[in-house]
């Protein structure tokens, strides 16, 4: 009884440390170092730009505001921690300059885009990594791990035809192969292809506009909270779903479906409406939502998402 009751306690300990940690090292403090605070959010609105490239029909002259964001974050960014947010940023830039150009359009921004690429090309010579990629499924499916990893990409450009749900039952069945802590497999998958309920769900995610009325078949992935106990435990519900939902991930590519995983950095009221709308228990934490399906069509746009060198993420310990 009173072990339990410790537990309990330590669990209220542990949240208090997690929040101060949170606060003390999160993207808004100003204890964090400027360079790698400013490396995160470039990449991160450098990629709102390459996801509205990989949407099926772009608008044109869209994320205005962000271009201008990237543009004078990426003027004050010291490039020698990595080059990877230059990279990315100039590339999705340039990949918007070429949209336009080749839609016919213009506007004082792309005149403003052309001139600030012009000044960086002494800076960081062509080629950039970033923008978008073609990507085709060329109708097989992956030979072996490595193409099957090297092949994942997010997939915006989906049909909305409902898939057979005994094909849904064998991704779902490949993705169970996922390690899961003491083989508790905590991990719950909420499959949807009533289009009302996937429209009410993704508007409360929110990171699927521009395709979201394309998306005929969705995977909401949860994990049962009452799998784990005690403080030490806190956020493995979180790390057992996170493996599963990679796996459901790789297991719709080896299907040869298109996927794209959609985040759930949410607050608490928000993921109470998406289990409302989505007839989720309470006992579940949602990790993310997963839209798949047929690709409209074989070959496609993705974005570029270029990856850090391995050296750069990599702290070898003697």
């Amino acid at each position: 009884m009173f072990d339990k009751l410790f537990k309990v306690i330590g669990i209220f300990s542990e949240a208090l440390r997690d929040a101060v940690l949170f606060l003390r090292f999160n993207s808004y403090s100003p204890w964090v170092d400027k360079s790698r605070r400013a490396f995160y959010k470039i990449i991160i609105e450098a990629h709102t730009i390459e996801k509205g490239l990989s949407l099926p029909n772009p608008k044109l002259l869209f994320g205005k505001d962000k271009i201008r964001f990237v543009m004078n974050a990426l003027s004050r960014y010291d490039i020698q921690h990595s080059s990877v947010p230059a990279h990315m940023s100039l590339g999705a830039l340039d990949a918007y300059v070429n949209f336009h150009a080749r839609a016919g359009a213009s506007d004082p921004l792309l005149d403003d885009i052309s001139r600030y690429l012009k000044a960086w090309e002494a800076k960081l010579p062509r080629p950039w990594k970033g923008g978008t990629r073609d990507y085709s499924f060329n109708g097989q499916p992956p030979s072996n791990l490595q193409h099957l990893m090297a092949s994942r990409s997010s997939i915006r450009t989906l049909q909305s035809a409902p898939l057979k749900p005994e094909l849904i039952f064998e991704a779902i069945s490949l993705a169970q192969l996922a390690p899961s802590q003491c083989n508790r497999q905590s991990s719950r998958v909420h499959a949807y292809q009533d289009p009302a309920r996937i429209q009410a769900l993704l508007a409360l995610q929110g990171g699927s506009r521009g395709f979201a009325e394309s998306v005929g078949n969705l995977f909401v992935v949860s994990s049962e909270i009452c799998a784990w106990g005690g403080p030490g435990q806190r956020n493995q519900a979180y790390v057992d779903g996170a493996l599963f939902a990679m796996c459901l991930m790789f297991a719709c590519r080896s299907m040869g479906w298109g996927a794209c995983p959609l985040n759930l950095a949410i607050d608490h009221k928000t993921e109470s409406a998406i289990r409302r709308a989505g007839d989720i228990p309470a006992g579940e934490r949602l990790i993310m939502m997963i839209a798949f399906g047929e690709p409209v069509a074989p070959d496609t746009r993705v974005a570029f998402s270029p990856r850090r060198p391995a050296a750069e993420i990599v702290t070898f310990h003697a």
